[in-house]
């Protein structure tokens, strides 16, 4: 954790909460958090949406274009997780640079975006499993009984401990990929429907259709990285592991995306990549692996969407839960979410908590009438506008931490040009996205408006709530974003036991 001093966070060797605990690599981190973007499911669910309904022919150069403005951002976000040691990620991370009200607003809001796009999954995994089921001559049953099956399974396996998890999305993952690889490799060998072409990597490609579309289901593939920095209690080293991991899976993720784009789009033929992308936006990839592949790897992969998929879902769940945890150890939430399990030490209160609201909120979405294909690309959408919002504060408040504590040994790159350069190139993005967003919610302008707003609410509602707890509950407000004094670590369960500190 950390203690105050003037006002400022410094670290102290014993950060780490008696509750959670773990042993995890760099390889482990890496796995678990890029479980979160599913290759399998973004490239059956994103890239084809990317490509139909984003820029088009430009879907590669798009997702390079993320992941060099996500590299960026890594630059002052490792530099903070080097010399912030609490944990919560973006939440600690924007308290440690602009305050505590800040930071319980940015917290409120990544919680409500992590909610957002697992409703959006589960929209996605029903659909995906009642298409599987019917293409292979079963019953055609509501799509929302298959997402309770995806429900209880993430459920179970996310209320033990974390290594049990990355072993699962472990394996998950490294069979996605082979695929994928098999995938590109067979489409560029056979050179497409009409022969490989550089043109999705132009300029002109790039800037076709519409780029803010693009941009924000494309950051919606990197939005998980935040997770390198969740699991800190849980890691080895996180000083190294976490920064190591952050960097490689932003990498691998702009570079898997990238070439798999391009090879659905060889696959496809560039003069109808977009019409049939547009037209079968579900069903374009599995149409190209069935095509240049084969039946039985046609088969084989629309069975293992259904694993991508529930990967995804365990890692979002993994990444939410730790997020409510935090805010229980902080008392901001009821102490009780914030307890270990005893044996698995796994937040398993709080990730039982955040299934029951994962429930109840697909539910109400059901009851609402919104079909499946709305509730996955208008929550999932929804939930990158709010993390590049995130990201944008977190480098903000970088540049504010490392003017405050110009002791830390780091280079200007560090501490103030990359940090700037990524407020500017992020709050290009939520530009974009927000100048977009009605063509992804039904061309519906006030309904866009609307969920944008309830996104910025989020926010208010924290700060809100935090200047509450300044006044009302002091002891509770000095340990927002994971501001606990080293005494206080003794006892988790008495709140007054901690004395004021500078307060902000």
């Amino acid at each position: 954790m950390s203690e105050q001093k003037g006002g400022q966070s410094l670290p102290n060797k014993n950060h780490a909460s008696p509750g959670l605990t773990g042993q995890l690599g760099t390889l482990d981190i890496a796995l678990t958090t890029l479980a979160y973007a599913g290759p399998l499911a973004g490239t059956a669910g994103y890239i084809t949406f990317v490509v139909g309904f984003g820029n088009g022919l430009g879907a590669p150069s798009a997702f390079l274009a993320v992941m060099v403005a996500f590299l960026i951002f890594a630059v002052g976000y490792s530099a903070l997780s080097r010399y912030v040691p609490n944990p919560g990620a973006f939440y600690a991370y924007i308290t440690s640079g602009l305050g505590r009200s800040a930071g319980l607003g940015s917290a409120f809001m990544v919680l409500g975006s992590y909610f957002c796009i697992g409703v959006g999954f589960y929209g996605f995994a029903g659909l995906a499993f009642q298409d599987l089921v019917v293409g292979w001559g079963g019953p055609k049953i509501e799509w929302y009984f298959y997402s309770l099956i995806f429900w209880a399974t993430v459920g179970t396996l996310a209320y033990f401990h974390i290594a049990v998890s990355a072993k699962v999305l472990g394996v998950v993952l490294i069979v996605e990929v082979v695929l994928a690889l098999i995938f590109d490799g067979a489409v560029m060998v056979q050179g497409g429907a009409e022969g490989i072409s550089l043109e999705p990597f132009t300029w002109a490609a790039f800037n076709s259709g519409n780029v803010g579309l693009a941009l924000i289901f494309g950051g919606a593939l990197f939005c998980g990285f935040e997770a390198t920095a969740i699991y800190r209690e849980e890691t080895k080293n996180p000083d190294k592991t976490i920064p190591r991991a952050t960097y490689l899976v932003v990498v691998f993720i702009g570079v898997f995306y990238a070439m798999t784009s391009w090879a659905l789009i060889t696959g496809l033929g560039n003069s109808q990549a977009v019409a049939l992308s547009t037209a079968n936006t579900a069903t374009a990839f599995f149409d190209v692996a069935k095509v240049f592949v084969g039946d039985f790897f046609y088969k084989v992969v629309t069975l293992l969407l259904l694993t991508s998929i529930f990967a995804s879902h365990l890692s979002i769940q993994n990444a939410t839960t730790r997020y409510v945890y935090s805010l229980a150890i902080d008392g901001v939430f009821p102490r009780a979410l914030g307890k270990a399990h005893p044996k698995h030490r796994s937040p398993a209160r709080a990730s039982l908590t955040c299934s029951l609201i994962y429930l109840g909120l697909t539910a109400a979405m059901i009851f609402a009438g919104l079909s499946a294909t709305k509730i996955y690309s208008w929550f999932c959408g929804l939930a990158s506008f709010s993390i590049l919002i995130a990201m944008a504060i977190t480098s903000l408040s970088a540049i504010v931490y490392f003017r405050r504590n110009k002791h830390h040994p780091v280079n200007a790159w560090q501490s103030l040009i990359a940090p700037a350069l990524s407020v500017l190139t992020l709050g290009g993005m939520v530009l974009l996205a927000a100048q977009n967003f009605a063509t992804l919610i039904d061309d519906s302008q006030a309904l866009a408006d609307t969920m944008m707003c309830a996104v910025v609410s989020t926010f208010v509602l924290g700060f809100v709530y935090a200047c509450w707890l300044k006044k009302s509950k002091p002891a509770v407000f000095q340990r927002i974003g994971r501001q606990m004094r080293e005494d206080a670590l003794k006892d988790l369960t008495d709140f007054n036991t901690l004395k004021p500190l500078n307060v902000r």
